[in-house]
């Protein structure tokens, strides 16, 4: 069956017409139909970015029977940053429809998510909270009617999935269960034969896993100097509004930390915050209050935010397919994006894993040098001075100005035109300048080729136990 979504019903397609989707992706032309014409239970393995979230919410959306009351669906999410992500998706989708949602996850009161629960057709939840509720009899789907997992491999990485078991097993015996992940390791395998009704199973190609919208490249270099590779980034790339993964809550910290004093508007989202600061941290970035987010994995499940232009890596995430996780964060809804990891000379085996599994060859990115720096923010600020300079091209004499530029005149009528410029020059951009070779200095030394012969210098913590010597050349001297 072709689908589109002019075949939902009239709320829903006008809901999601006004979001601006046109074609369905993969998923949703596998899924979609056969979650909203059969009563099945149902596996779909897709990447995130591949437009999961409407491949579930649409067709649940169309099988919720409103008129009732109670709790007819459950949502299980690894995180409660991805559980509000969902619950912001179906509330979209639901605009035109009498659709009550409530989310509940740990880390905030019981108060308002009780309240919720009173009215909700639909519960988004992690599985601690939710597990909590219902031993406390306050989370109540012994009705369920459906079941959805969301990213379950996600699940299994966490620790959840003797959670998520058993909240199935607390739901109706006739409601459906829906799992998606991006990955299918043998617990999740284990899990879908054991506790699934003979499901219907879809999976996207491997091709979709990476967006054909980001520009994905590398630079190899010791990684005491990623710091300063990203600066240059920062320094040069005009409007940058991007996101940049760490590994750690400790390197996020001290990242975000230097980059606040370099000036930038950064914002960091680690596991250390409670759950006001996270939500404020990820409003600041949503309303681009700030231009950076600096983050791990795990605290940025669940993060979709809009026109994203760069995603940054400190080095490759352990597990390969967290770097397509990651990269998708930017190239969404059809535009743009750039994706640049730094990597140091023991990952290359991981460079490797990953270009075979999104099937694309990673291109070299090139930093900037400190004088291509220094010329595109001089270009930078010139061209927010466009306008301002043609008006008074134009207009001349006619070019109102207030009263007191006679003292700014005064000030400037001893130095001839070139040495205005040179004042003007300087006070404007000196010190910018200077940051600039302060941070980028010496850079280009660090940046290691690519070449064949780089492949034995491994650094400490890869696997290797020894460090092959070079062969000596029979020319070569004591």
């Amino acid at each position: 069956m072709t689908f589109k979504f002019d075949q939902l019903s009239k709320p829903l397609f006008q809901a999601v017409s006004e979001l601006g989707y046109r074609d369905p992706t993969e998923i949703q032309l596998k899924a979609i139909p056969l979650l909203l014409n059969e009563t099945t239970d149902f596996v779909g393995q897709a990447q995130t970015g591949t437009g999961k979230t409407a491949a579930f919410c649409l067709p649940l959306l169309e099988k919720i029977d409103l008129n009732n009351e109670g709790i007819q669906a459950i949502i299980l999410s690894p995180t409660r940053e991805l559980a509000n992500q969902i619950n912001l998706e179906i509330i979209k989708y639901a605009r035109y429809l009498p659709l009550k949602t409530t989310t509940v996850y740990g880390g905030v009161g019981y108060k308002e998510q009780l309240d919720g629960l009173r009215q909700a057709h639909v519960v988004i939840a992690t599985p601690g909270r939710a597990l909590d509720l219902l031993s406390r009899n306050k989370l109540k789907i012994h009705n369920c009617q459906f079941c959805i997992i969301d990213e379950a491999d996600e699940m299994l990485k966490m620790g959840f999935i003797e959670d998520v078991e058993q909240i199935m097993g607390s739901v109706s015996e006739d409601a459906e269960t829906w799992m998606f992940s991006a990955t299918m390791p043998k617990p999740i395998v284990k899990l879908m034969e054991e506790k699934l009704n003979s499901p219907k199973i879809v999976r996207v190609k491997n091709e979709t896993l990476s967006s054909q919208n980001i520009s994905q490249s590398f630079c190899k270099l010791q990684r005491k100097d990623f710091e300063k590779a990203l600066k240059a980034i920062l320094l040069t790339e005009e409007n940058f509004f991007g996101i940049v993964f760490c590994e750690t809550k400790e390197e996020t910290k001290r990242l975000s930390e230097r980059l606040l004093g370099l000036g930038k508007r950064v914002v960091s989202l680690h596991g250390d915050l409670n759950q006001n600061q996270r939500d404020t941290a990820m409003e600041l970035f949503k309303s681009r209050k700030v231009d950076i987010l600096v983050c791990t994995d795990v605290a940025a499940r669940g993060l979709d935010v809009s026109q994203v232009t760069h995603v940054i890596n400190m080095g490759l995430p352990r597990k390969p397919d967290s770097y397509v996780h990651r990269i998708g964060r930017t190239g969404r809804a059809g535009q743009s994006g750039k994706a640049i990891s730094f990597i140091s000379p023991g990952e290359s085996r991981n460079l490797s894993v990953i270009e075979k599994m999104t099937n694309q060859k990673l291109a070299k990115f090139e930093i900037p040098c400190p004088m291509e720096s220094k010329r595109k923010r001089v270009s930078s600020e010139l061209d927010k001075m466009s306008q301002l300079k043609k008006a008074i091209i134009e207009k001349g004499e006619e070019f109102t100005i207030d009263n007191s530029f006679s003292e700014f005149s005064d000030y400037l009528t001893d130095l001839s035109r070139e040495d205005i410029v040179k004042l003007l020059f300087s006070y404007l951009f000196n010190k910018e300048l200077r940051t600039i070779d302060e941070s980028l200095g010496n850079l280009e030394k660090s940046i290691i080729s690519t070449a064949p012969s780089q492949k034995y210098n491994r650094e400490r913590g890869s696997r290797s136990k020894f460090r092959r010597k070079p062969r000596r050349s029979q020319n070569s001297y004591r």
